[in-house]
C-alpha cells in the first residue's frame, strides 16, 4: 500500500515558496503515477501547467537527489526525439517500522511505494517475558532490519507501533495486557543505540491513519476504528486528526469491565474485562474443540474464521452479544459518523453481520440513517505504513524545497 500526502502536509507549518510547491507538484505527479504509466517532461509542463523551464530545472534537482530517475525512452508525441520517462526511486527513502501481532516482534523497512524491503520478527513466549527479554527483542530485530537498508538510503527514524498503554511523548511503553510483567518500558537506549529518531504510538492509531491513506474521502467528521482480534482496542478520529491521550490510553475497548462477577480473569489482572470474555486469547479453546486443527499459525486462524461460520459456538454467540453492546455504548460517546471495523472476528461474515443487527437495533430515532458500519479489508501492513506516514512527510520537506529560485 503506497503511501499518499499533499503538498500542504509536506510543508505544514513551514514557510513555503511558489518554486517549492511546484517542485512538489513534480515529485508528487511523478509519485503517484507509477511505473507503468510513467510521466515524462513534457507531460508533467501540460498536466501541471508549468513553465517547461521550471520544470527542466525541477527535475533536474530531484534527479540529483535520487528521488527520481530517466529511463526507458517513449515515442514521441508529434515531432522531435523520444522522451525520458521519469520514475520514481522508492528506495531512496525507507522508514524503519516495528510492530507487536500477537506475542512476536516484528520490524520491516518500508520504501516510499509501500513495499517491504526488508523484515524480522522475533516471538516472545509468556515464560520469557520480562521486560528485559521484551527490550531486547525489540533491538535484535530493530538491528536486523537496519542491517539490510538498501544501498544510498535515508532512514528518517524507527516508528513503533504497540499496544496497551502507550506515553508516546516520554518515548515509554506502560503497559501491555499479554505481556503483563513488562511495564514501563523505556525506548531513548533504542534511539541512542540505533543513533536514529525512535517514535512509539497506539498501534490502532497507526492503522486508522493507514486506513485514511486508502480512503481518503473518510477523513472528514468524525471515525471510530475498532479492531477486534487477539485482543480488543479502538481509535478515533476528527476531520482526519488521530486522537491521543497524554496519559497513554485511550479507546481502550477491551479492558471495560462488562461482567465482573463472572470470575473470567483477564490477561491485565482484572476480572470481568471484555477481552476476558470475547477476545482471540480467550476464545481460542472454545475454537479449538469445533477445529481442532486449527493449530497457532494467525494466517491459519485468520482462513478459517474467515471461511467457517463459528457464530453459534455457545462462548461465541456471547462474546458477539457483549462486543456489540460494548460498540453501542462507544458510539454513544463519540457519535461517529463512521464504524470502522477490523480484525478476525469482524472479516467472519456471520460474525460481523450478527454484530452490525444487534448494533442497529438498539440505535436512538435521532441517530438512525445517520451512522455507516463498514468491514475493514484486512492489511497485515497497515500498522507499520501508517506509523511511517510522518516520518516521510517530514523527512521528504528539505528534498522539495527548491534550490533553484529563479524560475
Amino acid at each position: 500500500m503506497k503511501a499518499r500526502f499533499t503538498a500542504d502536509e509536506i510543508f505544514a507549518d513551514a514557510r513555503v515558496r511558489r518554486t517549492d510547491l511546484a517542485k512538489a507538484r513534480i515529485f508528487l505527479a511523478v509519485f503517484e503515477r507509477g511505473q507503468d504509466d510513467a510521466h515524462t517532461r513534457r507531460s508533467l509542463t501540460q498536466d501541471l501547467s508549468l513553465r517547461p523551464a521550471t520544470v527542466s530545472a525541477m527535475v533536474g534537482e530531484l534527479i540529483a537527489d535520487g528521488l527520481i530517475a530517466e529511463t526507458d525512452r517513449t515515442a514521441a508525441t508529434g515531432k522531435g526525439r523520444p522522451e525520458a520517462c521519469l520514475r520514481l526511486q522508492a528506495n531512496r527513502m525507507v522508514t524503519a517500522a516495528m510492530e507487536v501481532t500477537s506475542r512476536t516482534i516484528r520490524g520491516v523497512l518500508v520504501n516510499l511505494e509501500g513495499r517491504t524491503v526488508a523484515e524480522a520478527s522475533l516471538a516472545i513466549e509468556e515464560d520469557e517475558a520480562e521486560q528485559a527479554n521484551v527490550l531486547a527483542a525489540f533491538k535484535a530485530v530493530a538491528g536486523d532490519v537496519l542491517a539490510q537498508r538498501p544501498a544510498g538510503a535515508v532512514i528518517p527514524g524507527i516508528g513503533i507501533s504497540l499496544p496497551g498503554i502507550v506515553d508516546e511523548r516520554n518515548l515509554t511503553w506502560i503497559s501491555a495486557a499479554r505481556w503483563p510483567r513488562m511495564t514501563n518500558m523505556d525506548f531513548h537506549g533504542l534511539a541512542e543505540e540505533t543513533g536514529l529518531t525512535v517514535r512509539i504510538e497506539r498501534k490502532r492509531q497507526s492503522e486508522l491513519r493507514a486506513h485514511f491513506q486508502t480512503h481518503p474521502e473518510e477523513r472528514s467528521g468524525g471515525t471510530l476504528f475498532v479492531s477486534w482480534g487477539y485482543g480488543i482496542s479502538s481509535a478515533y478520529a476528527q476531520n482526519g486528526t488521530v486522537l491521543t491521550s497524554a496519559m497513554g490510553g485511550f479507546g481502550d475497548l477491551g479492558h471495560w469491565l462488562v461482567e465482573p462477577e463472572s470470575g473470567r480473569k483477564c490477561l491485565c489482572g482484572q476480572t470481568g474485562c471484555l477481552e476476558a470474555h470475547a477476545a482471540l486469547w480467550a476464545l481460542m479453546p472454545e475454537i479449538r474443540k469445533a477445529f481442532p486443527d486449527v493449530g497457532n499459525h494467525p494466517p491459519t486462524i485468520r482462513a478459517l474464521l474467515q471461511s467457517r461460520d463459528i457464530s453459534h459456538l455457545p462462548r461465541i454467540e456471547h462474546a458477539t452479544r457483549l462486543f456489540a453492546l460494548s460498540l453501542h455504548n462507544l458510539f454513544k460517546t463519540f457519535f461517529p459518523d463512521r464504524i470502522v471495523l477490523s480484525g478476525y472476528f469482524p472479516e467472519n461474515p456471520w460474525i460481523s453481520e450478527r454484530v452490525r443487527r444487534l448494533f442497529f437495533a438498539n440505535m436512538p430515532h435521532y441517530a438512525q440513517g445517520r451512522v455507516i458500519l463498514e468491514v475493514k479489508d484486512p492489511n497485515d501492513d497497515d500498522a507499520v505504513i501508517g506509523v511511517s506516514t510522518s516520518f516521510f512527510q517530514e523527512s521528504l520537506r528539505p528534498f522539495l524545497v527548491a534550490r533553484d529560485v529563479r524560475i
